[in-house]
């Protein structure tokens, strides 16, 4: 068993044992019921919720209606990109691979679609009860593009899919888009449960924006201070065509690309020519070039006459589903 495992086994153990003593983990839920999908006549899925670093997180989980029973499957968690949610993936995304065979989760980060929010204390703090509770005012934080607390969903994603009984946990292969498509090449950097990787259309380079890092050390020193909100929120992004609001003093630092040469499970990269937010060169194009150098099983492909959202729909949907379907099928299943 490897070692990340054998922590989380040990950290399950002092919980049930706590749970034990003391009773029920306050907040607990029962699953979801199984439902059809509709035009996936073999597939179903059902609703959970997932806590992530003490705050509830919304997600799908889909998966094959044949299954037999003990059967261990492999399995795709996807990752949506800068102000996505995953009501577009659970419409196009999931119901595709778990067609295929695979279970697949898709969830919400915090505060984004049916997720819970982070919560910001407001006023001092009162004095909690003997049960160690308390009322206070709090304020609900939405739509923050913040790269950590992804990080920290996505792990805890992973950690869900694992307590699944259909699941292999040797088999679990991460998706991401857009901005998810740089987190998962971070994810495979730093986590040895992620078995294989897709990444489209992804951001991985954060070079162009360090240089504004000096530029918001003030604002890091009065948000610390409290001279600003704790967490920035309601800040429009130029232009108006991505939702939330970006927690630059985190973005700006964050470059997935970087840890490209810790990567060493099989990597998909899938760029757009038309690409209009970045230079693909720069990010995919370069971290394939870091894997491949590597010895890292690795492909990379850009789709002519594409641009960024071409790849969510129409015939441009179908061309890449059937190549990341079989780069999963090779790395998953084979």
């Amino acid at each position: 068993m490897k070692n990340f495992n054998r922590g989380a086994l040990l950290a399950f153990v002092v919980l049930a044992l706590l749970a034990a003593s003391f009773g029920a983990v306050p907040g607990a839920w029962a699953a979801g019921e199984e439902t059809d999908v509709a035009g996936y006549p073999k597939i179903v899925k059902r609703a959970v919720e997932i806590w992530s670093d003490g705050t509830r997180l919304s997600a799908d989980i889909f998966y094959p209606k044949d299954r037999k029973e003990g059967e261990k499957l492999p399995t795709i968690v996807l990752c949506h990109g800068w102000g996505g949610t995953k009501a577009s993936l659970v419409r196009a995304i999931a119901p595709r691979f778990a067609s295929e065979g695979y279970v697949v989760l898709a969830f919400d980060y915090r505060g984004w679609g049916d997720s819970d929010s982070r919560l910001v204390l407001r006023g001092k703090m009162p004095e909690a009860d003997e049960d160690g509770y308390m009322t206070v005012k709090v304020q609900a934080i939405r739509e923050v593009v913040d790269p950590v607390d992804h990080q920290m969903d996505i792990d805890n994603a992973i950690s869900f899919v694992e307590g699944e009984s259909m699941v292999d946990t040797e088999r679990i292969g991460i998706w991401g888009s857009s901005f998810g498509g740089g987190h998962v090449i971070w994810r495979a950097a730093h986590d040895d449960r992620v078995a294989c990787v897709v990444a489209q259309v992804g951001g991985m380079n954060g070079t162009a924006l360090n240089k504004l890092n000096d530029a918001l050390s003030e604002t890091r020193t009065a948000r610390a201070r409290g001279e600003i909100d704790p967490v920035p929120q309601g800040i429009a992004v130029p232009g108006g065509e991505l939702r939330g609001t970006a927690f630059m003093e985190r973005v700006v630092l964050y470059s997935p690309g970087y840890y490209a040469d810790q990567v060493t499970v099989p990597t998909f990269l899938l760029d757009a020519d038309k690409e209009h937010y970045f230079d693909i060169t720069a990010n995919s194009e370069a971290v394939h070039k870091i894997l491949k150098k590597n010895g890292v099983e690795t492909e990379y492909h850009v789709l002519k006459d594409t641009a960024h959202y071409d790849v969510y729909r129409g015939d441009t949907l179908d061309e890449v589903m059937k190549l990341e379907i079989a780069w999963f099928d090779k790395h998953l299943k084979n």
